[in-house]
């Protein structure tokens, strides 16, 4: 990797390291070099992303409940949006990962990963109070860009609504696994006690079912 480039991701992260190896560390994966990865790193991340979002919610949104804080931290801190952060700074092109962990849901765990371990390097070189400005920098930029959605998913929705009438919560099955560039994902979603069966498509699994249940939410008798 070059110098320009880890100059380019570090002035996106807003931090430059004192101590290029915490940064060195942050970007290996364990396929690339097993005694230098950045798995420990990953773990002290997960944490301090967890602690910074829930202290931003708890600083700037006086009026949201507890079960509303919960609810929008789980949106901010899940895969999807660590990766869309990954992305937004051009992490990818600069992980040390053996080439097969370079494809599908494999690499965007990678990335996820590779930027909690990002955000904990960046609190061993400079401190809680860096890491915490600059995990509040970045999932502030997904909220104002509109990348994080902070309502309900369907599949909650959808639980919530049959809960609320003693009804069980729906089964779901995957038809078929989805192909890069080829074809998506198909999932059936079942509430045999209305007799309703919906089949949503989408990039992953978990897009797939969130579709089944929108499509399952909408035949619901109200």
């Amino acid at each position: 990797m070059s110098s320009s480039s880890i100059d380019a991701l570090q002035a996106k992260l807003g931090h430059h390291f004192t101590d290029a190896r915490l940064l060195l560390r942050a970007l290996t994966h364990k396929s690339f070099d097993p005694r230098q990865s950045n798995e420990r790193l990953e773990f002290l991340g997960d944490s301090i992303v967890n602690y910074c979002v829930a202290d931003m919610l708890h600083r700037r949104y006086e009026a949201l409940s507890e079960g509303e804080m919960s609810r929008i931290r789980a949106g901010l801190v899940c895969h999807e949006s660590l990766v869309k952060i990954a992305v937004n700074i051009g992490l990818a092109r600069l992980l040390r990962v053996s080439e097969t962990f370079r494809g599908g849901r494999s690499r965007e765990s990678i990335l996820s990963d590779a930027l909690e371990a990002l955000f904990a390097a960046v609190q061993l070189d400079a401190g809680h109070e860096k890491a915490k400005q600059l995990v509040e920098v970045h999932i502030l930029a997904l909220l104002e860009s509109g990348q994080v959605e902070l309502s309900k998913d369907p599949k909650t929705s959808l639980q919530e609504f049959l809960q609320a009438r003693a009804i069980p919560v729906p089964a779901y099955e995957l038809l078929t696994k989805g192909e890069p560039g080829k074809r998506p994902f198909a999932v059936t979603c079942s509430i045999p006690r209305l007799n309703i069966q919906s089949t949503g498509t989408g990039g992953n699994r978990k897009q797939a079912e969130k579709d089944a249940a929108a499509k399952a939410m909408a035949l619901c008798p109200r």
